[in-house]
């Protein structure tokens, strides 16, 4: 055992050693992050003002896509208005062409009647009365035809109008879309520098993560040095703190075996008195009667009653004898072993005390540059989460150029579709005007030809006059003409029903070409409509092919400036190659524990991650070359065209390289601000496991204190039980058993199920509980069902053991949930 304490204060002396050197070297490394630190601070301040600009150019970047995008949504609309209008237009011309047949035989059958009508008026001129009033029947038909072809020139230049007003809302669609394809250019442009500046950015993240990585591993490695120096330390405490419970738990088991043995003496002397009444009594009885007899028998009782726990206390007192014979024993050898291991303390704590001076110097550098590494991370995470949200809307904008795209392209085909059907539509109007035209011209010729009858009709009444006035002069003229009269009476009666008839038809007639003619008018209308719509359709094609081309030019310049920063890239990292070259010798210098050569180690697997991400970016570039190359023998009369581009796209590089260097300074400072943090969060974790610790040796401690109050308070109560059983012979067996459970009510956690307060409930009303364990309950301390609602299993295990009822019986029967139910009645 004093080997092993001696051991251990050489290893503390070591571990003292060995942190005197390890906080040299962290104040050296604070010093030189203190260095970074304030290069890191200038760099996130132009890397803030620089966020910044982004930010404004993105939100300005973000309206102007809202703008472009609530504009080609209400160009699809209209492109959709357009569509269902020339579906709707192609089906009105099909039922125009069959309602202008239809018409058109109506109106040769009508001809025919007319005809047949004059000839009939022609040969019934004496019976001009009643000619009359079918004459006046035609004039009216005539007049009503007239208002009715009126009404279809008002509907003609209503729709003349309209079509105007449509042209004119054309041209203002055509400049808006002119506009907004304007916009939409421009928009892809800061898309497209929004997105340069992301991957910039991207590469420059990359690299620092992986630095910062590799200075993680070495503030790792630091804080596991630091923690086993803490470990065996605290070790080393509570070994002794072990001991010295170890002492005091031994001379404390002496004093209660002393104590013991008093209590068993007294016992014992008791026993020899009672013994020597025994034997009197025993004596005496020989000569006695009967009754002498039984009171021998009961001393005889009394005396074996006494003999047993004598034994026992006799047994129990060499024991006693021999465990304090050996707890001296070792008391002197822990004694010895405690002032050896106090004196190797006492060393190594002064040396302990001297290196963590050294280090809380140290730690203090550490600290101040933590803060300002912390600050960095904490601009760099708001700098990341903009950058994300500028990813994101800027995939968003891709994919929606691409939706754009798409619904370009289907627009061409359908807008060839409705070229297509639009040339149909006209032919199909042009017909349809024609035939209307022609119809106009026959009713021309027929209000014509009802004029002539009118004049007819005039001639013929004052010849009917004359004729009446013939027939009044000869009678016998009078018979004929009645016989006449009679016939042109029947002949007229047929020729009257077939004009009603005629009439009719030539109504409903009427009636249809006027629908169909308004019809026809709102084709016209639409076709126009279709037609202009077409040839806007066929600008925003032309915009559109534009705007696709522009964006070819743009990718080209990207990539050239892409391929410049690639080789600004490449001269970066050969010098960062340089100095991670230099800083490696350098550890290899200062490194030789076995932390610092695993640092080494982790340092390289770094770089050739790094070499691996560089090769794979030369692998990336050169694939990107070998497409910028196919797509420049695919533009080369672009090319020429767009040399001025090429200049501006030129200066833009220089702007982005010199933002690069700034950026690069930027990322410096973040690093050394990385370090910073780390180091902080590295001492934050080290309070916390201090903290943990003492909370789990203050637990442990009050566990032990309360398992020697357990165990004192058990000790305590199999002392009284074993009292108790020397008088079980002369009590009655339930008051015996009372006085044991009133005993064990020492057990029981009364702190927890509360005190009864003299309070008393009938705890027969548990299913389980009857007479004689509500008695023992009630022994035991507990007489209420409030007591009995509080209890957990723990306490119900201890209850059950208590009253001596069948293990884990309590439990089972639910007495807890049975009170909290009667409790809530």
């Amino acid at each position: 055992m004093a080997d092993g304490k001696g051991g251990n204060a050489a290893k503390d002396k070591q571990a003292a050693s060995d942190a005197k050197k390890k906080a040299e070297a962290e104040r050296k490394a604070a010093d030189a992050a203190e260095k970074k630190a304030k290069l890191e601070a200038k760099k996130l301040d132009d890397q803030k003002r620089a966020a910044e600009q982004a930010s404004k150019e993105k939100s300005a970047a973000e309206k102007d896509l809202e703008k472009a995008k609530k504009a080609r949504e209400k160009a699809e609309a209209e492109l959709n208005e357009i569509k269902t209008s020339a579906k709707e237009s192609s089906a009105r011309i099909a039922e125009l062409k069959k309602a202008k047949t239809t018409a058109d035989r109506q109106l040769k059958i009508e001809e025919s009647a007319r005809k047949k009508a004059e000839s009939d008026l022609s040969r019934n001129k004496k019976a001009s009365g009643s000619s009359s009033k079918q004459l006046e029947n035609l004039e009216r038909q005539l007049e009503s035809s007239k208002s009715r072809a009126e009404d279809a020139k008002k509907a003609h230049s209503d729709a003349k109008r309209q079509l105007e007003k449509e042209k004119a809302a054309s041209d203002k669609n055509k400049k808006k879309i002119e506009e907004l394809s304007k916009e939409n250019r421009a928009l892809q442009e800061d898309h497209k520098k929004g997105e340069g500046e992301r991957k910039k950015a991207e590469a420059e993240l990359a690299s620092e993560s992986k630095k910062g990585e590799a200075e993680k591993a070495k503030i790792q490695s630091l804080s596991e040095s630091t923690k086993e120096l803490k470990r065996k330390i605290a070790s080393l405490a509570k070994l002794v703190k072990e001991t010295k419970a170890d002492t005091e738990d031994q001379a404390k088991m002496l004093r209660d075996f002393e104590n013991r043995l008093k209590e068993e003496t007294e016992a014992k002397a008791a026993a020899e008195k009672r013994l020597e009444q025994a034997t009197k009594a025993k004596e005496s009885a020989l000569a006695r009667s009967k009754d002498a007899k039984e009171k021998t028998k009961k001393a005889e009782r009394e005396h074996q009653s006494s003999v047993k726990p004598r034994q026992d206390a006799e047994k129990r007192a060499s024991t006693a004898d021999k465990a304090r014979e050996q707890a001296e024993k070792e008391l002197t050898r822990i004694k010895g072993l405690l002032d050896k291991a106090e004196q190797a303390a006492k060393r190594g704590a002064i040396d302990r005390k001297e290196a963590e001076k050294r280090q809380k110097e140290a730690e203090k550098k550490r600290d101040d540059a933590l803060k300002a590494r912390d600050d960095s991370m904490s601009a760099t995470e708001k700098a990341q989460d903009s950058l994300s949200s500028a990813r994101a809307k800027a995939k968003e904008a891709e994919d929606k150029l691409k939706k754009a795209t798409a619904d370009m392209n289907a627009a061409k085909v359908k807008a060839e579709q409705a070229k297509k059907r639009a040339d149909e539509a006209v032919a199909k109007t042009q017909a349809s005007v024609d035939a209307a035209k022609s119809s106009a011209e026959k009713a021309k010729k027929a209000a014509a030809d009802e004029k002539a009858a009118k004049a007819q009709l005039s001639d013929e009444e004052k010849r009917a006059a004359d004729a009446e006035k013939n027939a009044q002069k000869s009678e016998e003229e009078r018979k004929k003409s009645l016989k006449r009269f009679e016939e042109l009476v029947k002949s007229r009666e047929e020729i009257q029903k077939k004009s009603t008839a005629g009439q009719k038809k030539r109504i409903e007639l009427e009636k249809k070409a006027a629908d169909k003619q308004k019809l026809t008018q709102d084709t016209n209308r639409r076709t126009e409509e279709e037609s202009k719509k077409k040839s806007h359709a066929q600008k925003e094609l032309q915009s559109e092919a534009a705007k696709h081309k522009k964006a070819k030019e743009d990718l080209k310049a990207e990539t050239e400036a892409w391929k410049t920063a690639e080789k600004n890239l490449g001269e970066i990292t050969s010098k960062r190659r340089k100095a991670q070259a230099e800083q490696n010798a350098a550890k290899k210098a200062r490194a030789r524990t076995e932390k610092e050569y695993q640092d080494a180690k982790q340092s390289r697997i770094e770089a050739e991650n790094l070499a691996k991400q560089e090769e794979r970016d030369l692998k990336e570039a050169q694939r990107r070359a070998d497409a910028e190359a196919k797509a420049r023998d695919d533009f080369e009369k672009e090319i020429e065209e767009e040399e001025n581009r090429r200049k501006q796209a030129k200066a833009k590089k220089k702007m982005l390289s010199k933002k690069k260097a700034s950026a690069e300074e930027m990322a410096r400072i973040e690093a050394a601000k990385r370090e910073e943090a780390k180091e902080r969060i590295r001492k934050k974790a080290e309070k916390r496991r201090k903290k943990k610790e003492e909370d789990r040796q203050r637990k442990q401690l009050e566990k032990a204190q309360r398992q020697e109050e357990d165990e004192a308070i058990r000790m305590e109560v199999m002392m009284r039980l074993n009292d108790l059983k020397a008088q079980e012979s002369s009590m009655d067996k339930e008051d015996y058993i009372l006085a044991r459970v009133k005993i064990k009510s020492a057990t029981v956690d009364f702190e927890t199920i509360g005190e009864s307060d003299g309070r008393k409930d009938d705890l027969q009303q548990i299913d389980g509980i009857d007479g004689g364990l509500e008695k023992r309950l009630n022994t035991l301390g507990i007489s209420t069902l409030e007591q009995l609602s509080k209890m957990d299993d723990d306490i119900s295990d201890d209850i059950n053991d208590a009253i001596e009822y069948m293990p884990g019986r309590i439990r089972r029967q639910l007495w807890g949930e049975q009170a909290r139910i009667l409790l809530e009645r």
